[in-house]
């Protein structure tokens, strides 16, 4: 199976979800791997990507020295849902404040370790 093919419909997946307004695969080092977005970004939302592409390895290393597989942040008014999929990449969801975050959570889980299977 192309591994590129099925992140892109795990991401495409979550993201039909209500409020969610994307997510992105980041290594640690803050690069993309896939990313899946709504068609309309406001600039608080690209700043907020920015913020987490610029502090993935810090989320990440917070996450691995607390032993913790999820970890959420409010920030430009969207929620921020960090899933550790593998020992370099993360699963980043973005969500707006009506976000139902007990299901944004499960699914965002869900996803992450269907996307373990390929990488």
């Amino acid at each position: 199976m192309n591994f590129n093919y099925g992140i892109s419909s795990e991401l495409k997946d979550l993201n039909y979800l209500d409020d969610v307004e994307g997510s992105v695969l980041f290594r640690i080092d803050g690069n993309v791997i896939d990313s899946v977005f709504n068609d309309n970004q406001s600039q608080d939302l690209l700043r907020t990507i920015q913020w987490s592409k610029s502090n993935v390895e810090k989320v990440s290393m917070e996450m691995k020295n607390n032993n913790l597989q999820k970890v959420t942040y409010e920030l430009n008014d969207f929620y921020i849902l960090f899933f550790v999929v593998n020992r370099v990449t993360v699963l980043t969801t973005f969500a707006n404040q009506n976000a139902n975050l007990s299901l944004l959570s499960i699914e965002a889980k869900r996803k992450s370790q269907n996307i373990s299977q390929f990488l």
